[in-house]
């Protein structure tokens, strides 16, 4: 299992050595669809390689998602507390967001055994975090953020 170097923290550790905060970290994407998927979707050659910058790159793209929809309305970006924490909800936005990234990469190899065509696993997964984040971006679910 490779070494993540940002851990359970919210950060990201990148090439020129500064961190970037980020609003999810593997550990979340972990909690919300496993380890073991979480990490054979990053692993796109099947030779486990480059599985932890896949996932720092699917957190990355994530959380540019969530700050586009979430610009421009009533929170500052980066979303975070008066503590500068994230709030949980933005989290598991991301997380999910992120892995979902990973999944689609691989490409849909679920098949729905009744019509024995391929279906999206996640799709209602996305499209939730999709309502969420404009339900948030609406002023119709408030954060406990600035």
């Amino acid at each position: 299992r490779p070494q993540f170097p940002f851990g359970s923290a919210h950060s990201i550790q990148i090439e020129n050595g500064s961190t970037l905060m980020a609003y999810s970290a593997a550990a979340d994407l972990y909690q919300v669809f496993g380890t073991t998927n979480v990490e054979t979707w990053a692993d796109l050659d099947n030779d486990d390689t480059g599985v932890a910058a896949r996932i720092t790159e699917a957190i990355t793209v994530a959380d540019a998602k969530i700050d586009a929809i979430l610009r421009g309305c009533h929170l500052r970006i980066p979303v975070v507390t008066e503590g500068g924490a994230t709030p949980v909800l933005i989290t598991d936005l991301s997380a999910k967001l992120a892995g979902i990234w990973l999944y689609e990469a691989r490409g849909s190899k679920d098949f729905n055994p009744k019509t024995q065509r391929p279906y999206h696993r996640y799709a209602f997964m996305k499209a939730e975090a999709r309502r969420t984040l404009e339900e948030i971006r609406g002023g119709h679910l408030r954060l406990d953020a600035v």
